[in-house]
C-alpha cells in the first residue's frame, strides 16, 4: 500500500503567500476607491453651498436650497472620511509594497475632487433665461453683468480646470499611480529582454 507524498514546501508556502498577496492586492484596489469616494463626497455639498450665490446672480433669487445636491452640512462627513481614506490607504499600500507605500493619495483627491465638481457643476440649476437677470414682476428683466456671465460659465470652467489638473497630476506627479505601473511594466519587459533563454527556460521549468 502506498501513501502520497505530503505536499513540498513549495506547494504548502505559496498558496498562503498567494492569498495573502491577493487580499492585500483588494485592500489596496479598495483603499483607492475610498479616497475618490470620500474627496468626492466632501466636494459635492462644497458645490451646493456654491450654487446658492450662483443662483442669485443669474436668476435673481435667493433661497437656501442646494437643489439635487447635497446639503451642505454633508461637508463635515465628508472631512472624517478624508481622514479614514487617507490612513487607510497609506496603511493597505504599505502592506502591498512591504513596508513601503508607492505612492501617495493625492492623485486620487484630485481625481475625486474632479468628478465631485463634474456632478456638482451638471445639477447646477439653469438659468431661468440666459443673459437676462429675469424680476419678480412679469416683463422685468436686466442685462447679465461679469459677474453673472462668470457664474454661467462656472458650469464649464471649473470641471474643466480640475480636469486639466487632473490630468498634469496623472502624467507628471511622482505620486501618480499611472506613472508607477508604467514605470513598473517597462521595469518588467527590460527584465525578460536582458534574460538569457536558457534562463528563462529553466525558470519555467
Amino acid at each position: 500500500m502506498t501513501t502520497s507524498a505530503p505536499p513540498g514546501p513549495a506547494t504548502s508556502a505559496g498558496r498562503p503567500r498567494a492569498a495573502v498577496r491577493l487580499l492585500d492586492l483588494l485592500l489596496a484596489a479598495l483603499a483607492h476607491v475610498a479616497v475618490v469616494a470620500a474627496w468626492a463626497l466632501a466636494v459635492i455639498p462644497t458645490m451646493g453651498l456654491l450654487s446658492i450665490p450662483r443662483r442669485m446672480l443669474i436668476n435673481s433669487e435667493w433661497a437656501f436650497d442646494t437643489g439635487r445636491l447635497l446639503p451642505p452640512w454633508v461637508v463635515a462627513f465628508g472631512a472624517v472620511a478624508i481622514v479614514a481614506a487617507h490612513a487607510f490607504f497609506t496603511w493597505a499600500m504599505r502592506r502591498v509594497g512591504g513596508g513601503t507605500a508607492a505612492y501617495g493619495p493625492s492623485v486620487l483627491a484630485v481625481f475625486g475632487t474632479l468628478a465631485g465638481v463634474a456632478w456638482g457643476a451638471y445639477n447646477w440649476q439653469p438659468p431661468v433665461q440666459v443673459g437676462r437677470l429675469v424680476g419678480p414682476a412679469s416683463g422685468q428683466w436686466t442685462p447679465w453683468g461679469p459677474l453673472a456671465w462668470a457664474a454661467y460659465y462656472a458650469r464649464l470652467v471649473l470641471p474643466a480646470v480640475a480636469a486639466a489638473i487632473f490630468a498634469g497630476l496623472l502624467l507628471f506627479s511622482r505620486q501618480s499611480p499611472l506613472r508607477f505601473w508604467a514605470a513598473a511594466w517597462r521595469r518588467s519587459r527590460r527584465a525578460r529582454t536582458h534574460t538569457p533563454r536558457r534562463a528563462r527556460r529553466t525558470v519555467s521549468d
